[in-house]
């Protein structure tokens, strides 16, 4: 009976983290009514009544599914288990599904004026690029975890000098030992 459930657990688990929940969890997907005022995030094209796009929780909007001017962005969303929106890299939460896109675009962060020109392209896989992050983060915090422990116990039990030692008192000479008294029994 318990293995019975554990593998029904398992099932919906796996049913629930696949890249098509993950994808339709997110929400967002409309049919413009309307020509929007401004371009895609993504690819800087218009967006026009009748395509489908997706906006996400940051409020980024884009090109939705098969379209032919954002390929990939629904590939890109549901490539690994958490994947932060393209333009902004916050983590999208699940939006309602018809969500209508802002009457505005939000302001793109950039790190200088060249940069919020171009759209941002991700050159490697995602999922090196999070392993790889996630890799440093690790041994980044190992060496710092490492470098407080021998921090506080440098300062619960702290290195005796040269001059400490020199203290030692030497061990008494064989005739300065006293017998074992005789165990009374």
């Amino acid at each position: 009976m318990c293995a019975c459930l554990a593998f029904i657990f398992v099932c919906i688990m796996e049913w629930w983290q696949s890249p098509r929940m993950r994808l339709f969890r997110l929400g967002g997907v409309t049919t413009l009514r309307r020509n929007l005022d401004y371009p895609c995030t993504l690819c800087q094209n218009s967006m026009e009544a009748g395509e489908k796009v997706r906006t996400l929780s940051c409020n980024h909007v884009f090109h939705c599914g098969g379209s032919d001017k954002c390929e990939g962005i629904d590939h890109c969303l549901r490539t690994g288990p958490v994947e932060p929106c393209p333009t902004c890299d916050r983590v999208p939460h699940p939006v309602p599904w018809k969500r209508t896109p802002p009457p505005s675009p939000l302001p793109i962060p950039s790190q200088g004026a060249s940069a919020a020109a171009l759209p941002r392209l991700r050159l490697i896989p995602l999922s090196t690029r999070d392993l790889d992050e996630a890799l440093l983060r690790w041994e980044h915090n190992q060496k710092r975890a490492e470098a407080s422990s021998s921090a506080s116990l440098h300062r619960r039990h702290p290195r005796t000098s040269t001059s400490d030692k020199e203290e030692v008192l030497p061990l008494p000479a064989d005739d300065e030992i006293l017998p074992e008294a005789p165990s009374s029994q």
